[in-house]
């Protein structure tokens, strides 16, 4: 149950609470069981958020989870209890107490499934940063959060959003066979397209699935190898004495792996014409 939730778009801090398995959340540091994290590249902005989450073995080891986000003067919280069971959008006032005081009367909080969500001024840290327990006084049963560990996770929080963001690594290149046969396979792919041609559907399926799983690895230098496949001289598709050669070609392309198919595409050129380039297909 960890990470249950991302901090990512209330309409007044444009957050949004949203699951985090599969988000992408980028771990900033740990501090007395809470997780600090940045949100993934690619949502709004580089929102940092704090999250703890725990079994109560006095509530038959129900899941509790918190969620905790700071926007310029406001805080942003979700509060997530396992067996609680809100419509969308339900909106839920209650008591915020942290220990035995009342710190927020009728505060509001919105409802969806197991989790309610709210602001709260930022003027409440003190309150919430001296508290051991923050409780919701609901009709019928309290909603209590054991705030353990707070302080530490808050001050790492706050370094978190002062924490320039590391550029992203630049991707890794595949190996110049892979991107050979890539770039061999994107030609065929041109020829297929363009060219008359025979090929089978038992050969385009497996050749759209081969080349899409190569061309997966070649993000980085996609574009220069669309960009010369695209430019490549005359004659741009096989003769008629060519075409048994593309044949060929194509079911070796299919058959081998990306490494085996370069070794035998260079070992041709080299038998074929040693000292030039290989052959284009």
């Amino acid at each position: 149950m960890r990470h249950l939730f991302l901090v990512a778009g209330l309409a007044a801090l444009n957050l949004f609470a949203a699951s985090a398995h599969g988000a992408g959340e980028i771990p900033f540091e740990k501090a007395k069981g809470w997780d600090i994290e940045r949100s993934a590249p690619g949502t709004n902005g580089s929102t940092c958020l704090m999250s703890k989450s725990y079994k109560d073995p006095d509530d038959g080891n129900a899941v509790n989870v918190l969620v905790f986000a700071l926007a310029d003067d406001q805080a942003m919280m979700t509060f997530i209890y396992e067996h609680w069971t809100w419509d969308k959008n339900e909106k839920v006032r209650v008591p915020l107490m942290l220990d035995k005081r009342v710190a927020l009367s009728r505060h509001t909080w919105t409802g969806d499934g197991t989790s309610l969500t709210t602001t709260v001024p930022a003027t409440l840290m003190p309150q919430m940063l001296a508290a051991k327990k923050m409780i919701l006084k609901l009709d019928g049963a309290d909603g209590d959060f054991d705030l353990a560990g707070f302080p530490e996770a808050y001050e790492s929080l706050r370094r978190c959003d002062v924490t320039p963001v590391a550029p992203a690594p630049s991707p890794s290149l595949p190996s110049e066979a892979r991107i050979k046969s890539y770039h061999l396979g994107a030609l065929m792919e041109a020829a297929i397209k363009e060219c008359d041609v025979a090929t089978t559907g038992k050969q385009r399926t497996a050749f759209d699935a081969k080349i899409q799983s190569l061309r997966r690895e070649m993000a980085a230098i996609e574009a220069e190898i669309a960009k010369a496949v695209a430019g490549r001289a005359e004659p741009r598709c096989p003769g008629e004495k060519d075409k048994a050669k593309f044949q060929a070609a194509l079911d070796e392309f299919l058959d081998k792996s990306p490494e085996d198919f370069a070794a035998v595409i260079d070992k041709r050129a080299a038998d074929d014409a040693p000292g030039t380039a290989p052959p284009k297909l």
